[in-house]
């Protein structure tokens, strides 16, 4: 069968987002050529969804269309692609997180035919094969769908164990990968998925509907391997932006990793995300050899009684503990925060500015608490302020990126002007922390680099 997958992505401009290898159609589509079909890959993340885009699909004759669809303004795009597909007669899949979440409205309202509810390489391997020799499907698990109006769910499909066992993600048919480049420390960096899942018990976390509490990896080499071969196919990159959950689920599996690295000589730069309990001394040491240069630490809140609300399973000291062993090894913190937590005070909100003093993280990221159904989280937020959105346009609207996205969610009457406030104050301390650090270690150029960048900003502002 002739199949069109299509990451939709986010919308041209909106907040900080860059494009990444889209990992979801890449796996699903290479698992889908390994048995035999024909895969188109379409990534318009960052893009407009135009005519242009919809004859591209058209013409491309697919007999099968395939979305990655989340809540946000994913879904949206998402709705707009179907209806292209829908129109010409050409059948309907979603899959990826935001299928999880509000099934059935999605298969009710929006034109799709099909959702593949988690892991989506071998539930729709097996739909596809139904649906050509036109087979029943109460029987292929991972599956959603409407017959004669009544909703459908099938069996949970169990997890892919050996990850080893998928073929690679097809990475030829993304065309040039310089789209995809981040900066990273003087180098070109791209996106790369190790593992699946997280062990955590964070009740705000939407990804355990897709993968439940387990956690899958690929072996120490099997990613090395993965490493050289993006760098083999693209010489420009030489820097990795580790995207899992939770990259350092096994510590002794990323020292594995990173003595691979080391073993091999490979001249690259990357970053990853870590829980505050899981670090120490000896793993970020061999980590900073191996060319890890920034640790992604999720803070949420710096408070305590929040951490506790929200499982985090960590302390306000312990996260305080894991920068100061970080900043120690040398290396950079990249702090994560949650903002419009259901029952956030004032005090909450003060008491998370001020760890970030503490801390001193070279980069914050400061994302918008959002109330996803099937989350542990999801009644205290409407017990106190959410109104769940009635159809799929009002999900599609409910923003994560942005700080003045948390009125819409009426969790809090204050948060907002403290949050943009506190955003303000933290951005401008971490520019200036880096500046005094880049001073101390090259008095004589730093000064000018400083001129520079506020020169640019004042461009920029002014032209704003």
């Amino acid at each position: 069968m002739r199949i069109a997958l299509i990451n939709v992505g986010f919308e041209p401009g909106e907040g900080d987002l860059r494009p990444a290898p889209p990992y979801g159609i890449m796996t699903v589509g290479a698992y889908l050529e390994s048995k035999g079909h024909e895969v188109l890959l379409f990534d318009w993340s960052g893009e407009k969804i135009d005519d242009d885009k919809r004859r591209s699909l058209l013409n491309a004759k697919p007999e099968l269309v395939g979305l990655h669809v989340k809540i946000s303004t994913a879904l949206l795009r998402a709705i707009q692609v179907s209806k292209w597909a829908k129109a010409n007669k050409i059948p309907v899949v979603w899959g990826g997180p935001g299928t999880m979440v509000i099934p059935e409205l999605m298969l009710r309202e929006g034109p799709v035919d099909y959702l593949v509810l988690g892991e989506g390489e071998q539930t729709i391997s097996e739909l596809v094969d139904a649906l050509k020799q036109n087979l029943p499907l109460q029987d292929i698990k991972g599956l959603a769908y409407l017959k004669e109006g009544q909703y459908i769910r099938t069996a949970a499909r169990e997890r892919i164990t050996d990850l080893n066992s998928l073929p690679k993600p097809l990475w030829n048919k993304l065309g040039d990968l310089a789209r995809y480049f981040t900066p990273l420390y003087g180098r070109n960096a791209i996106s790369l998925v190790t593992s699946r899942g997280c062990p955590g018990n964070c009740t705000f976390c939407y990804s355990k509907m897709m993968w439940g509490y387990k956690w899958y990896a690929l072996s120490p080499q099997r990613v090395v391997d993965d490493i050289e071969e993006i760098m083999r196919l693209d010489p420009r990159i030489s820097g990795f932006i580790i995207m899992d959950d939770l990259f350092a689920t096994d510590p002794q599996r990323v020292k594995d990793i990173c003595s691979i690295i080391i073993d091999k000589k490979l001249d690259i730069v990357w970053n990853c995300e870590i829980r505050a309990d899981m670090i120490d001394q000896s793993l970020l040491a061999v980590m900073k050899q191996a060319g890890c240069k920034q640790i992604l630490v999720g803070v949420e809140s710096g408070s305590d009684r929040l951490l506790q609300m929200v499982r985090k399973d960590v302390s306000a000291e312990d996260i305080i503990q894991a920068a100061k062993l970080i900043h120690e090894a040398d290396m950079e913190v990249y702090a994560m925060v949650i903002n419009g937590l259901p029952t956030e005070t004032k005090e909450d909100i003060r008491r998370t500015e001020r760890m970030l003093d503490v801390i001193k993280p070279e980069y914050t990221e400061f994302l918008t608490y959002m109330p996803y159904p099937g989350t542990v989280l999801f009644d205290s937020a409407v017990e106190h302020g959410f109104s769940p959105p009635t159809n799929l346009e009002g999900w599609g609207d409910m923003g994560t990126f942005s700080v003045a996205s948390i009125h819409d969610k009426g969790l809090t009457s204050y948060a907002n002007k403290m949050y943009l406030a506190m955003e303000k104050r933290t951005k401008r301390k971490a520019t200036m922390n880096s500046y005094l650090k880049s001073i101390s270690k090259d008095p004589f150029t730093a000064p000018l680099r400083a001129l520079r960048f506020m020169m640019k900003r004042k461009g920029d502002n002014n032209g704003a």
